[in-house]
């Protein structure tokens, strides 16, 4: 079952996510979008390999390895629990820190944002090459 992919708008309707993945390496782009088309395909199914909890309940890291660990935060919906995924902000695992520092409790309060006005807080996701 395919699922949709939204990513994070700001007050301001800057995509968040997607400014943070044009700062990325084109190496790194290519590997984040393999690892967000695999989630598109498979969802759940990539735990715990690809797909794994963090310190705050209903946040989700995606993991990409290489020279630096990417860690986008996302939540299962959190519209429709059944069918989708929202990226709400571009995160990085250095020595077990978040970078940027306390990165999860930052996506929480962003997918706060998002359940309380779904239509602006976020957008499609659209892929950074």
């Amino acid at each position: 079952m395919p699922f949709l992919i939204y990513n994070y708008v700001n007050q301001h309707g800057q995509n968040e996510f997607n400014e943070w993945t044009w700062g990325l390496e084109k190496l790194q782009r290519a590997k984040l979008n393999e690892r967000i088309d695999k989630l598109a395909i498979y969802g759940d199914v990539l735990y715990p390999e690809m797909l794994a909890g963090t310190s705050v309940a209903g946040i989700q890291k995606l993991k990409v390895k290489g020279n630096v660990q990417l860690r986008p935060l996302l939540c299962k919906g959190p519209v429709n629990i059944q069918d989708e995924y929202t990226l709400l902000m571009g995160a990085k695992e250095v020595g077990s820190k978040w970078v940027p520092k306390g990165a999860p409790s930052t996506a929480a309060t962003k997918k706060a944002d998002v359940i309380k006005a779904p239509t602006k807080r976020r957008t499609k996701h659209e892929r950074v090459l």
